[in-house]
């Protein structure tokens, strides 16, 4: 998931772009104006765009990425809130609009609102695992799997991150939290557990073992996220 953030001032920008990597698990790269940022905007799933900008200012910004990246979801994050602004807007582009200031944890919901969209209008997934975050249950070929608190915790940090080496202290931290030093080998315990009921003929299908380090979801093709049914 690529998430591009074009916003004049840098602190709100860092603030949402740190936010979104932590919560969502997303690639998100920040832009201060829309110069330089058109590479990165023809490739983005979804853009958070200031309408005021050093380079671009009001509806025009909206439309000039609109070009740019005409296939990603746009929201909009202004100071204008004039139902006349919110409206004009929608209609040149946006597929959301947000007044500042905002809470971080409603430009979130926002994001996942609009992705589970695109989720929606894309083929099924050939995956055979399905993960309803909003009820925290695990799938497979449509069973719930009887997983541990902690067994979920570590499945869900190794999903969100595909391909991304994890170390024994990083997971820890992650399901258990700080002061885990000492305490690394106890993760392969729930990680060969996980591994058995997620596949009990082909455990090592789903996890890798990064030698001497720790951990990374190495599942083709990923795990399908979807709403509660």
């Amino acid at each position: 998931m690529h998430l591009v953030v074009v916003e004049d001032d840098q602190l709100i920008g860092r603030s949402v772009a740190s936010h979104l990597r932590e919560q969502l698990g997303a690639v998100v790269d920040v832009f201060a104006g829309l110069g330089g940022a058109s590479d990165a905007l023809a490739a983005a799933d979804l853009v958070i765009l200031d309408l005021q900008l050093a380079d671009s200012d009001g509806m025009e910004t909206v439309r000039r990425v609109r070009i740019t990246a005409p296939a990603a979801f746009l929201i909009v994050i202004t100071a204008r809130g004039a139902i006349s602004d919110r409206v004009e807007g929608l209609r040149v582009g946006a597929d959301d609009y947000l007044v500042k200031p905002f809470s971080l944890m409603e430009l979130e919901a926002r994001v996942e609102a609009l992705l589970r969209r695109r989720a929606g209008m894309s083929p099924p997934s050939a995956s055979d695992l399905v993960w309803e975050r909003s009820s925290r249950q695990v799938l497979k070929r449509d069973t719930t799997l009887s997983l541990t608190p902690l067994e979920y915790a570590v499945f869900a940090t190794l999903a969100e991150r595909p391909e991304q080496a994890l170390s024994r202290v990083e997971l820890l931290r992650d399901v258990i939290g700080p002061n885990v030093y000492g305490y690394e080998r106890v993760i392969d315990v729930h990680v060969g557990h996980l591994r058995k009921k997620l596949d009990p003929e082909d455990p090592y299908r789903y996890i890798a073992t990064v030698r001497h380090y720790g951990y990374r979801w190495d599942a083709a093709p990923p795990v399908e996220m979807r709403d509660a049914r």
